[in-house]
């Protein structure tokens, strides 16, 4: 019987043993194929540069950064196998020790609290199984921790090892986390810093430097005492460590560069390389952009939109504080902010607290600056409490943190309650107090390190003493306030057609909206400049008069119906400024922006020739097919505006923006050319411009044959595909140079003529040529422009169409954002005037009649013509009358 039992137990053990190893050789089976390290292919991050090498951003699902195993300080290697696996180099994949430990901790605990996997464990588990927590992937992590010490190097597991682990704060392996927390490479950690690195990977968030600096501290304690005690360092190197204080950094934040911009590429090159190759493989992504470009186009966004916002109104302040000890808590919470925002810097002292952060004030500073604490800079946007107005001296006092400021009346006039329908300069608050009370709290922009006012200068000279505070221990504020209004720019070189600069709102951390290039919005006078080109090539020329006088187009049923009612729709164009002037020039129509020559003009040259010549220049956005396109009635981006405006000043050649000038994978192979932003609008463009190129190569092929070409004119009569005027030898001339760089001449007169909507662009001070754009009821703003070497356009207005306010036309709202870009962007540059081309004439003529200029011209032009339009005859003196009420200045 006993023998029996023995013989039944063996059996059975047998058969377990048997199943054991069955189960082993099933989860064998399963395991996924061993990689070496030349397999190893890490997510890694993609770099994007500006066209001058400046890095502006990064692509990424991880950020990690590779660094060969032989460039790792040993201190680092060391720290993390103290923390982790110290008996990494004498296990063979799994410690069975350290499981049993971890095992008998848990069971204690009655929960996880120990982990007990080596390092190959963590290797493998992070590289090829997934993190589910069962017994089976237990089982499989052991044995794949097996093979792989069999097939790799204790070097190689620990090169994959350091290479891929998370630390936290988007950062992937030590390299890109020693970047992130401390800015420096691995190379040149210290041991106090290797320490705490060592300690993130068991909780990256617990452990993290940045929001959790004393738990940090606790785990770079245990590492590094760890490290003494398995004789990685000495005791005392280990207690000195621990001694030392630790700097950490936030990270760089590269949305704040150019986000609409970054996003713009990240979209095309998903679409043209996969989602994978962006965000995973560390391409080298060269682009178009010019930072310092860039960053000028968002501050003249960002100021533009705040003049305007201002116009609108005052909103109110944000709150109000009776309380003295509320008002002290406030500055002192908005101080922390405040410094915290000023330096990315935070100290982690031996006892794991942040070190108070005390900015220094440099000797430089001092001098300059001596009221401005060092966190607080001109030109900064900063909160503050009113505690006291003034209505008798017209000042506002402000306290700030650490120090005091003073609004003048004369700076806050705009601070009306908001009204859409009362202009901005008829509706100024006489004092203070009608916008602001002691303790509101308050947007306030410092400009000036000590107050001062021509104002007050005078007026305090009969005040006594005790009235006339002294203003000197304050500094100059602006009552400010975030916009609601939204805007646009974008900007081209005209030379190598760069995209050099891209805004697509005022905050894209609010909106990712791109209104730059997905916004279609009405252009109002703006698009006058495409009728009036392909008025150009039917005939007309800068000298040609055009009557200005009401009209009145009726479309619809027919009056005389049974009932004598018809179903009649009337249209009644007017200029902007309600009057009218009689005959006028083609090109002073154009300069003063009139709207009933415009309609004029598209009556006789025909809406479908407007709407052929605006899509050979690149718009494809939908056209209404009707007199209104002239005024601007249709909806277009900014993106394709600025494109046909781009395109006069290139003498019609085509503009295709410069998006990306070469992609390369992370060995240096190049993956990609030039890529044009015209990519993302394929869908839109290719049909237009297909259509073309097959109608230019049989204009072409037509040319050969003179009888084919008038057997075409007779049968399709003025809608004859074949016209001279927009196909060429070469594919990419657009409209004939000719015209325009006659167009050009007509768009300089809007900035240079006395009269011309666009005056404020001679601020520039170099030759410049555009057009603005207003549409009904003020709902959008625009200004589109060009100089020799760079092309921009801006555009103005609420996502919800709305006023931006009565007034507030292209000249005021936009073209002040396109100034001061344009200021910007061209310093360094030199100084050109615009190419011209061949078949060009240019002749002195009366500004009143378009005739050549006589001895008793009052006002001559000097104007280009396409060759053989010049006028040839002077004017007599009956045309010389001139009528004080032909003077318009709409817009």
């Amino acid at each position: 019987m006993l023998k029996k039992i023995l013989l039944f137990c063996v059996a059975l053990g047998l058969v377990g043993i048997l199943g054991v190893y069955l189960i082993i050789q099933s989860v064998r089976s399963g395991l996924p194929q061993l990689i070496t390290v030349k397999d190893y292919q890490p997510l890694l991050v993609s770099q994007v540069y500006d066209r001058n090498n400046k890095k502006i951003g990064e692509f990424f699902r991880e950020r990690r950064t590779l660094v060969p195993y032989e460039k790792i300080p040993k201190n680092l290697v060391n720290a993390f196998l103290a923390a982790e696996d110290d008996q990494f180099f004498s296990h063979k994949g799994i410690n069975p020790q350290a499981i049993f430990r971890a095992a008998l901790a848990n069971l204690r605990a009655g929960r996880s609290v120990q982990g007990g996997s080596t390092i190959t464990q963590q290797v493998a588990k992070t590289l090829l199984l997934s993190s589910e927590k069962t017994l089976t992937r237990k089982l499989r992590d052991i044995l794949l921790a097996i093979e792989m010490e069999k097939n790799l190097s204790k070097e190689d597991i620990l090169f994959l090892y350091l290479n891929q682990i998370y630390f936290g704060q988007g950062a992937y392996g030590v390299e890109q986390a020693a970047q992130t927390y401390y800015r420096k490479p691995v190379s040149k950690l210290t041991l106090s810093e290797m320490a705490i690195l060592a300690g993130l990977p068991q909780a990256p968030s617990r452990y993290s430097p940045v929001s959790n600096p004393l738990r940090a501290k606790e785990r770079q304690i245990y590492v590094l005492r760890r490290m003494a005690d398995v004789g990685y360092v000495s005791k005392e190197e280990s207690e000195a460590a621990i001694k030392e204080p630790v700097k950490v950094y936030v990270r760089e934040n590269y949305e704040e560069y150019a986000p609409f911009y970054l996003e713009t590429v990240r979209q095309l090159l998903v679409n043209q390389l996969g989602e994978d190759m962006v965000l995973d493989k560390g391409l080298k992504i060269y682009t178009s952009l010019d930072l310092t470009k860039q960053m000028a186009a968002q501050d003249s966004v960002k100021e533009g939109l705040k003049s305007l916002d201002k116009r609108q109104g005052y909103r109110g302040p944000a709150k109000n504080l009776s309380d003295e000890d509320a008002i002290e808590e406030f500055l002192k919470e908005n101080q922390k902010k405040l410094i915290s925002d000023f330096t990315p810097e935070r100290i982690i002292l031996p006892d794991g607290k942040f070190a108070d952060i005390v900015p220094v004030k440099s000797a430089q500073d001092e001098k300059l600056h001596p009221l401005l604490p060092p966190y607080i800079k001109l030109k900064d946007t900063v909160n503050g409490v009113v505690e006291k107005v003034d209505d008798a001296l017209g000042l506002v006092y402000v306290k700030l943190p650490e120090t005091r400021g003073v609004i003048d009346i004369e700076t806050m006039t705009w601070a009306r309650k908001p009204d859409s329908e009362a202009r901005y300069d008829l509706a100024a608050i006489k004092k203070p107090s009608d916008a602001l009370k002691k303790g509101d709290v308050i947007l306030v922009k410092v400009v000036a390190d000590q107050f001062s006012s021509t104002r007050l200068a005078s007026k305090k000279k009969g005040l006594p003493t005790a009235a006339a505070p002294d203003l000197s221990k304050f500094i100059g504020l602006e009552l400010d306030q975030e916009p609601l209004v939204e805007g646009a720019l974008i900007s081209f070189d005209q030379e190598n057609q760069d995209v050099l600069a891209m805004v697509g709102g005022s905050s894209f951390a609010k909106s990712e909206f791109n209104r730059a290039i997905q916004a279609p919005r009405q252009t109002g006078s703006a698009f006058k400049a495409i009728v009036y080109a392909s008025a150009l090539e039917k005939g007309y020329t800068p000298a040609t008069p055009i009557m200005d006088a009401p009209i009145v187009y009726e479309e619809g049923g027919a009056a005389d119906d049974a009932e004598g009612q018809g179903d009649m729709k009337v249209w009644k164009p007017s200029n902007h400024s309600k009057s009218f002037g009689g005959d006028i020039l083609f090109r002073n129509a154009l300069i003063k922006s009139l709207n009933i020559p415009t309609v004029k003009i598209i009556e006789d040259v025909g809406v479908p020739w407007s709407m052929e010549y605006a899509r050979r220049l690149g718009i494809y956005s939908p056209l209404n097919p009707d007199f209104t396109l002239a005024l601007g009635s249709s909806s277009v981006t900014l993106y394709e505006m600025t494109k046909a405006f781009a395109e006069f000043g290139r003498l019609g050649k085509r503009l295709s923006p410069l998006l990306i000038h070469k992609v390369d994978d992370a060995n240096g192979k190049n993956l990609l050319k030039t890529v044009s932003l015209d990519a993302r609008f394929d869908k839109e463009i290719k049909t237009i411009n297909d259509g073309f190129e097959e109608r230019r190569k049989a204009f072409l092929e037509a040319m050969n044959d003179p009888a084919k070409v008038e057997e075409m004119k007779k049968k399709e009569g003025k809608n004859a595909k074949l016209d001279p005027s927009i196909f060429f030898q070469d594919a990419d001339q657009l409209i004939r140079p000719s015209t325009a760089y006659v167009m050009t001449t007509l768009l300089k007169g809007v900035v240079e003529d006395a009269g011309g909507t666009g005056g404020r662009a001679r601020a520039v001070g170099r030759e410049v040529a555009g057009k603005t754009g207003s549409t009904n009821n003020y709902f959008d703003a625009w200004f589109i422009g060009y100089s020799p070497q760079i092309s921009t356009g801006v555009w103005v207005g609420f996502d919800k169409e709305k006023s931006l306010g009565k007034g507030e036309v292209g000249g005021r709202s936009a073209l002040p954002i396109w100034v001061d870009y344009m200021k910007a962007a061209h310093e360094g540059l030199p100084q050109m005037t615009f190419p011209v081309p061949d078949g060009i004439v240019f002749a002195n003529i009366d500004s009143e009649t378009g005739k050549l200029a006589s001895a008793s011209t009052k006002k001559i032009i000097r104007q280009a013509f396409v060759e053989g339009t010049e006028p040839t005859a002077a004017s007599n003196k009956a045309e010389e009358a001139t009528d004080f009420y032909k003077q318009d200045l709409s817009e």
